[in-house]
């Protein structure tokens, strides 16, 4: 990865920007509650989902009754240890859950990513979008990190550009702001992809197909 990194940092500056390495402050501080947030906000969008779609569950807790009662179809890979955490929560008006989410968008926005902008000046934050691809086995992914976690949880816009490729696969190249910088993103990041051009359009290997023992 550090060399794409590096290859897209040196095509930035030849466009004429400014790049300046940075660390975002806070960086993970918001994950504990992020994860309440989400957990709340599961159980909230599903139950809305199963009322306006006329479902045959009708909660997160019929659903997990279901897989219980169907374990062996609906368990072999995986618990739903998650799916209990979300039901035990008390819905969205729940102070808990509203102190989370203010806490995580203020360690995410104002603290993280508007602090980063603003000790420097800068218009925008670009980083390596996720790590290198990674195999999906049966025991569980490899997931290799993320950078675009910040502007999610703080509500701010991001958007990802190709970057390149490794070992065939590709890479991308996260562009990210505080709020309503939309306009100046798409800028910037339409100006990068038109000058890489590092785009790759997808295929298929059909020899390691054959070889994994694919018809």
């Amino acid at each position: 990865m550090p060399p794409l990194i590096d290859q897209a940092a040196a095509e930035l500056r030849r466009a004429g920007a400014v790049v300046v390495p940075v660390e975002l402050p806070n960086q993970g501080a918001w994950a504990e509650a992020e994860r309440l947030v989400l957990l709340y906000e599961f159980k909230a969008g599903l139950e809305r989902y199963f009322s306006t779609h006329h479902a045959p569950l009708r909660s997160l807790a019929d659903l997990i009754a279901f897989n219980q009662a169907h374990a062996r179809q609906e368990l072999g890979l995986f618990g739903q240890e998650l799916l209990v955490e979300a039901d035990a929560t008390a819905g969205l008006a729940d102070p808990a859950y509203i102190r989370a989410r203010s806490d995580a968008r203020r360690l995410a926005g104002p603290e993280g990513i508007d602090a980063a902008l603003a000790a420097q000046q800068l218009d925008a934050l670009v980083a390596p979008t996720t790590g290198v691809a990674w195999p999906i086995r049966s025991e569980g992914d490899d997931f290799p990190g993320e950078s675009y976690s910040a502007a999610a949880v703080a509500g701010y816009p991001s958007l990802s550009v190709p970057m390149g490729q490794i070992d065939g696969l590709p890479v991308g190249l996260l562009f990210m702001g505080t709020a309503w910088s939309e306009p100046k993103l798409i800028e910037m990041a339409y100006a990068y992809e038109q000058r890489t051009r590092a785009r790759r359009p997808p295929h298929f290997d059909t020899a390691a197909l054959i070889d994994a023992g694919e018809p």
